[in-house]
């Protein structure tokens, strides 16, 4: 066991029931297990991974959530772990709790608006993070999702690019095929010329480390002061399909939910602007 971990054990004997101790130093574990690294290089990133591969239900996942945060805590209030990882590793626990707990209002998930696209685009042009992050914009994977992804993955079909993401993957260890789209044809298919070239070459345009990539938009999205995670590319994705007229239960399939309540709730709320659009579409 851990040094940090130890340490962690004995304080929280002396302020919590028998029960809880036993039930918070499994969690923890659990974790520190799941993501193989010693307490003190865990990154944000690995928050997201651990909960998007979970085989526990919510209510045990939120339950873990509590334990790995009361551990980072101690850590951060004793010096051992420093305030701004803290306050990263703090923000991606709340970020997940609000998407996961029942006991909270759900709310629409922010979608970047176009200027926020452009603004992110425009600090990494011309570099790797421009090319991934338009696959993230453009398809909704999930980041443990995209962390697998190969050359292979990618099919052409019927003009554009479609990503097959096989079960050992996904979260929900279902097999699923999204359309690599944007928010308009035109900017479809130039992202297909895009992908024609970017390719060919992989490792050199696609690949990247996860928690690399999670540390380095943590950075950008200080940075630019616009709060954005790599979470947001995905539900700008899932927003834009809905705004498009994709209908629920196709949204839920593109989405990976493992249900369609999830996809509703979370997602669907009534909008004039995309009541017009249908229907413009329904009179052209």
């Amino acid at each position: 066991m851990h040094e940090e971990v130890e340490l962690w054990l004995r304080s929280l004997t002396r302020s919590k029931s028998q029960r809880t101790v036993l039930t918070y130093q499994h969690a923890v574990l659990n974790f520190l297990k799941h993501v193989g690294k010693p307490p003190l290089e865990l990154s944000p990133s690995d928050v997201f991974l651990y909960v998007d591969n979970s085989p526990h239900g919510i209510s045990s996942i939120l339950t873990h959530l509590s334990a790995i945060k009361h551990f980072y805590t101690f850590l951060q209030r004793r010096g051992i772990f420093s305030k701004e990882k803290y306050s990263e590793l703090r923000d991606a626990i709340e970020e997940v709790r609000e998407e996961l707990s029942p006991s909270k209002p759900l709310r629409k998930p922010k979608a970047l608006s176009k200027q926020e696209i452009s603004k992110i685009l425009e600090a990494v042009v011309n570099t790797r993070y421009e090319k991934v992050y338009t696959i993230f914009l453009s398809s909704g994977v999930r980041l443990s999702e995209y962390a697998s992804l190969k050359k292979q993955n990618f099919k052409k079909q019927s003009g554009t690019y479609w990503l097959h993401l096989p079960a050992e993957s996904t979260k929900g260890r279902k097999e699923r095929s999204v359309p690599i789209i944007l928010s308009d044809k035109e900017q479809t298919y130039k992202l297909c010329e895009h992908l024609d070239v970017w390719l060919e070459n992989f490792e050199e345009n696609l690949s990247v480390n996860p928690g690399s990539l999670q540390v380095f938009t943590n950075r950008l999205s200080k940075k630019l002061g616009l709060g954005f995670s790599i979470h947001s590319f995905r539900h700008t994705y899932i927003t834009n399909l809905i705004n498009m007229g994709f209908p629920a239960e196709v949204v839920k399939e593109l989405a990976g939910h493992s249900n369609i309540k999830t996809t509703i709730d979370i997602y669907y709320r009534f909008s004039e602007e995309r009541v017009r659009a249908i229907v413009e579409n329904f009179l052209s």
